[in-house]
Order: C-alpha cells, then structure tokens, then sequence
C-alpha cells in the first residue's frame, strides 16, 4: 500500500465535500455524499484519537530521548574504558561495538598526479 499523507487526505476531503454538497447532482456509482461523509468522519475521529494518544506519550518520549542521550555517552565513555583496559586490538573491545586497529583502513599520503607539460 502507498504511503498517504493524512494532512493531504484531510485537505482533499475539505474540497471534495465543499464541491460535492454545492452540486448534490453529482454522483458516483457506489458511493454517495453520505457513505462519503460517514467514512470522513470515522477519519477525523481516527485523527483526534491519536492525537489525544501523541500527548500521552510525550512526557514518555522525552524521557526516552534523554535517556537515550545520556546513556549514550556512558557507552561511549565505557567502550573508551574498555578500550584502554583491554587493547585497541583485543576482542573485547570489538565485542563492545569498537573497531579494532587491525581492521581500520590505512590511510595513506595521497600522490598528485603530474600534469603533463
């Protein structure tokens, strides 16, 4: 299934109804303004509960976010720990999400090409 913007769905809805009940002779062959309307309103419903549901989890989702940051400088301050303690090249440092010097990629001078004369 595509990917649908609600906000876009919520605004075509708004066009749709305001030209459809100025021209009630308008019809389509399975669907009528009502069944249109009946469907737009269970949507604004939807919209309104999640909604309601985005400011419960607010409180929740900031403190998630800050303690996902502070918990990430303490792993990265730990894997440093782990890194002096065991060796820049050892397993464990590996294991703890490091990339052992043995497996970085030499750097190298980089040679200019001559331009020809």
């Amino acid at each position: 299934m595509p990917n649908v913007n609600p906000g876009e769905v919520r605004s075509d809805v708004e066009n749709i109804l305001k030209v459809w009940t100025a021209n009630p002779e308008f019809k389509l062959k399975d669907v009528t303004l009502e069944s249109f309307k009946a469907v737009a309103e269970r949507f604004e419903g939807a919209l309104t509960e999640i909604a309601r549901h985005e400011e419960e989890l607010k409180p929740l989702r900031n403190d998630r976010d800050d303690l996902a940051e502070k918990l990430n400088g303490l792993c990265t301050r730990t894997r440093a720990g782990i890194k002096g303690y065991f060796g820049e090249n050892s397993t464990e440092y590996e294991a703890a999400g490091g990339t052992r010097s043995s497996e970085r990629k030499k750097t190298g001078r980089k040679v200019k090409p001559v331009e020809p004369k």
